[in-house]
C-alpha cells in the first residue's frame, strides 16, 4: 500500500502497483499514448524509408502496448520486466527520432518536442520501476 501512495504522489494516477488492472489510469500511459499519437500524426505523410518509419512507430507505440500488457500481471517481477521493456522501447524510439532528425525528415522543433515528451515518459517509467522494485523488497 505504501508504493500505491508513493505512486499517487509521484503523479502516476490512482491505479497503484497492486491495482494496476486499469492501465489507462497511469499518467505515464497517458503521456506515452499522447506522444505516440503525435508522432504517428506527424509521420503520416513523410516520405522516407518504410523500415525506418515502421521502426520508429513500432518502438514508440510499444511503450503503451507494454504498459497495457503489464496491467494484466499480478507478479511484481513480471511488472518490473515489462517496465524494463518499456524503457528499452523508449531508448529505441530515441534512436529512431535522432536518425530521422539527422536525415532531415524531422525538423529541429518537432524533434525537440518529441524528445522532451520521450524524456518525460522515460523518467516516469524509471520512477514506476523503482516503485515496483520497492514493493518487491517488501515481499
Amino acid at each position: 500500500m505504501a508504493a500505491y501512495r508513493r505512486m499517487e504522489r509521484a503523479g502516476f494516477g490512482t491505479s497503484g502497483v497492486r491495482r494496476m488492472q486499469n492501465f489507462k489510469n497511469l499518467k505515464v500511459y497517458e503521456e506515452a499514448f499522447r506522444l505516440s499519437k503525435d508522432i504517428f500524426e506527424f509521420m503520416e505523410d513523410k516520405q522516407m524509408s518504410r523500415r525506418a518509419k515502421e521502426q520508429l512507430l513500432a518502438s514508440v507505440s510499444s511503450i503503451c502496448a507494454n504498459l497495457a500488457e503489464m496491467g494484466a500481471y499480478d507478479s511484481i517481477p513480471a511488472k518490473k520486466q515489462k517496465l524494463v521493456t518499456c524503457i528499452g522501447e523508449a531508448n529505441e524510439a530515441e534512436f529512431w527520432l535522432d536518425l530521422c532528425h539527422s536525415l532531415k525528415i524531422i525538423p529541429q522543433r518537432e524533434h525537440l518536442n518529441f524528445m522532451t515528451g520521450l524524456v518525460r515518459v522515460r523518467s516516469m517509467l524509471c520512477k514506476l520501476k523503482s516503485s515496483v522494485e520497492d514493493d518487491a523488497k517488501k515481499e
